[in-house]
C-alpha cells in the first residue's frame, strides 16, 4: 500500500508493505500512476538486481527503471524476489502523464514496524 504525501516541489510517497517484493511492486504502481503509460503486452526484457540495504537498493533500482523508461523505451511490468530481484519490462507506445527525473536520497528512509516495511521516497519531477 502506498499514499502520496504533500511535498513542496517534488512527489513524496509513503509505502507500507509486507515484504521487499511488495515494496518494489508498489514502486512500479507509483511509476504507472505518474507516467500513465500505454503498455504493450509482450515482455521484451528481464533484469536482475542484487539484494542490498533497502535504501540503496530502492534508490539504484528505481533510478535504473527511470533510465530504462527514458532511454530504452521499456517500462517495468512486474517483479519478484528470489536470491535476486527479478524484473520484467514491456514496451510502451506513449506516456500520457508526468515523467519523473529521478528518485532522490532526500528523506529516503526505511523502517520495520510490526513486521511491515515502512518507506518514504521523494521523486524529482
Amino acid at each position: 500500500m502506498y499514499r502520496e504525501l504533500n511535498h513542496v516541489a517534488d512527489l513524496r510517497y509513503e509505502l507500507v508493505c509486507e515484504d521487499l517484493e511488495s515494496v518494489f511492486c508498489d514502486l512500479i504502481l507509483i511509476l504507472k500512476s505518474n507516467y500513465k503509460p500505454v503498455l504493450k503486452r509482450k515482455v521484451v526484457l528481464e533484469k536482475q538486481y542484487q539484494i542490498k540495504e533497502i535504501e540503496d537498493m530502492v534508490f539504484d533500482v528505481v533510478n535504473d527503471w527511470i533510465y530504462m523508461i527514458d532511454a530504452q523505451k521499456v517500462f517495468p511490468l512486474q517483479c519478484r524476489m528470489g536470491n535476486l530481484l527479478y524484473c520484467s519490462f514491456v514496451g510502451f507506445s506513449k506516456l500520457r502523464g508526468l515523467e519523473l527525473k529521478a528518485l532522490t536520497y532526500h528523506e529516503l528512509k526505511a523502517q520495520t514496524n510490526e513486521g511491515k516495511i515502512m518507506l518514504k521516497v521523494v521523486f524529482d519531477t
